[in-house]
Parts: C-alpha cells; structure tokens; sequence
C-alpha cells in the first residue's frame, strides 16, 4: 500500500479477507461490538491479525537500574497517556489528547447518518472548553457517530465504567490541549489489579495489547485498492461493512439519564446507500472511514504520507486548530517533516573503502 503497489495488495487483502484465519483456526472478522478491539478481556478476538501483546501478574521483570523493576510484559507504551489527575483512570499523566478537529469528524447528518465529507470543521462539536467541573454544562445535541464515544472522552458521557467525564478534572491542560481525553489505551475500572499491575508506579501498567493491525484495517485498505483499480462499487461494500458494525446498537455507549436514554448521546450513523461512480468521492469516503474507525491508534500521520497530503491535510488542520490552542501559534508542517532524520551514525558507517557515505540524508535535514 505504501509503495501504490494496488493490485498486488489487493491479492493479499482479498485472500486474507477470504480465507484468513486466527491462530485459533478461527476466520477473521469484525467483532459485533466496536469497543471489544480495545479491552484487554477480549483480546486476541477474531478481529485482531497482527497485535503486539502484552501482559501483567505474570512476574515478568526487566530490571532497570538503578530504580525499580519493571513488569516486564505490560503496556508501558501507555503509561503516560492516561486522564491526568489523581482521581482519573491510571492516576497519570494526560499526554495523549483528542483534537477537536478529530472530534468534529464524528458529526453525522440527521436524516442518513453519514459524515460531511467537506465542511465537518466549520462548526465544532460542544465541548466545554474555558468550564470548570464544578460549572454546569450540557452535552452536544446533535447527531453523532457513535465510535466517538469509544474513542474520546469528553465531559457528561460514560468515560468505560468510570461514571462520567468530569471534564477540567481529568485535563492536565484544556489551554494547551484541549478537553478531551482518550480511551482505546484505557483500562476499565471493575478491571483494575486484574488487567493492570498494582505494584508499579501507577496502576497504568496494563495487558491491553497495542493493535497493529485489525480485519477492519483490512478492509478499508482492500477498499483503498478497489478505488485505485476501479472497482468502486467493491470499495462502497467495504466501507459498509465497517459502517454496519459500528451501527449496531448493542455496541453504543450507554448512559440511563438524559435526553438520549439508553445511550449516552444522540447516535445517527448510516450506509452509503447511493452507487459510488465518482473517484475523488470514492477516495475522500475512504479516507474519512479510516479517521474515524482507526482515531487513536497511530495510523493517521502514515495514511497521510503515503496518500501524499500530509502537507496539505495538517497545515488545513493547523490552520484552524492554532487558534484553538496557544502552542500551536505560528506551527507550519513541510514536505520534509514526512520523514525521520537518517542518524549520522548509520550515514558513516555506510561509507565504503573510498570513505564516502552511500546513505544520503533526507530532505531538510
């Protein structure tokens, strides 16, 4: 996918699509429930193809001197990107926020459920941004995707089982950052000490695997190669099939009070009913499924890249959300930002018998 190669992935994607199946024997497919991808209790599902896995209890150690031992299998990738504050899940350190450009993804319209692809981010979903906790604040009213409230944690819906986001109090910084706070990395309350290790430093420690890549990844990339090659009616099945599940109210977020009972907000998500004949819609479809299926989980500046937008997508990002939040003053993103610094370390010691280096840095650096 990364080389445009279309038409050898899609032998690949298809075949795994097909016939792929888990270590168990079992076939590949999406769990009925969006939320079970990131729950260490229903890890390993058959929606998951490729997962770096992770553990805790079991007395793996790596010592690391000269301060303390180190449960040496869980997830410490994550440690430090839980809700910030005392109270909130993990105890630490609130370092892995939401965007509200993310966030305005998740707007859907009324009458058929699907995204606006264009104009999202020209009115943001309500936060309460400039509240403290104790102030009063009502959620958004408007229709929305419900993968964002799996997704994102913002204030007055079900944070897993936690009780509600409470907003200013689980923030390390609403200036700088914004609301928001994640929750695919996050464990779940009634979990604690049972997926996380309770003798390090925080309980943030946990078993939740890091998933590299889920069947609905497959999917929407073999989507991506059936617009390449044409076939855009293949590619509107499998976007679809992304869309059903996430559909499935059994898997929606669930809150008793409020205007919206039994679920946490009002959820309006719908198929693409209309035949795909156009490309550059077919492609922007695609591309806004990935936003909103994979938010969080670390593909996004890599699908810019290799789409060949990164520049243009983050500077339009920039462009609004720098008003937003004051570290983002004057920030621009360029075309050799793309890619990593080659060490000089390497560029040296791919010099041969003459002494001139055959690695040449990248652009910009």
């Amino acid at each position: 996918m990364f080389q445009k190669e279309y038409a050898e992935a899609l032998i690949l994607l298809t075949d795994v699509i097909q016939h792929g199946v888990t270590s168990s024997g079992a076939k590949y497919k999406l769990n009925a429930k969006f939320a079970d991808n990131f729950n260490p209790a229903t890890k390993n599902s058959e929606e998951s193809v490729f997962a770096v896995q992770m553990s805790v209890n079991d007395d793996a150690v790596v010592f690391n001197p000269p301060t303390t031992d180190i449960p040496g299998n869980g997830n410490a990738g994550d440690i430090l990107n839980f809700p910030f504050g005392a109270d909130a899940p993990g105890g630490c350190c609130g370092f892995f926020q939401p965007t509200q450009y993310l966030v305005n993804h998740f707007k859907t319209d009324l009458s058929t459920g699907l995204p606006d692809l264009d104009n999202f981010n020209t009115v943001d979903v309500k936060n309460d941004q400039g509240l403290h906790t104790s102030d009063s604040f009502s959620v958004y009213s408007g229709p929305l995707d419900p993968r964002l409230d799996w997704t994102v944690g913002r204030r007055g819906i079900p944070y897993l089982d936690w009780d509600l986001h409470p907003g200013e109090d689980w923030v390390r910084s609403k200036q700088y950052h914004g609301p928001y706070s994640p929750i695919k990395n996050v464990y779940y309350k009634a979990d604690r000490e049972i997926y996380t290790n309770p003798g390090y430093w925080t309980s943030g420690l946990t078993a939740n695997n890091v998933n590299l890549i889920r069947f609905a990844d497959v999917l929407l990339w073999a989507a991506e190669a059936e617009i390449e090659l044409g076939n855009l009616e293949q590619a509107r099945i499998y976007v679809n099939r992304v869309r059903e599940r996430a559909a499935n109210p059994d898997g929606w977020v669930k809150n008793d009070l409020g205007p919206y009972a039994p679920y946490a907000s009002r959820y309006i998500i719908g198929l693409y009913q209309n035949i795909w004949s156009d490309v550059e819609f077919a492609r922007k479809a695609v591309r806004y499924e990935r936003m909103l299926e994979l938010a969080m989980e670390g593909h996004r500046f890599f699908d810019l890249v290799r789409w060949d937008i990164a520049e243009q997508e983050i500077n339009l990002y920039l462009q609004k959300e720098m008003q937003k939040r004051i570290h983002l003053k004057d920030a621009t993103f360029k075309s050799s930002n793309k890619y990593f610094p080659i060490p000089q370390r390497q560029i040296d010691l791919s010099a041969g018998p003459d002494g001139i280096p055959k690695m040449i840095q990248n652009p910009g650096y």
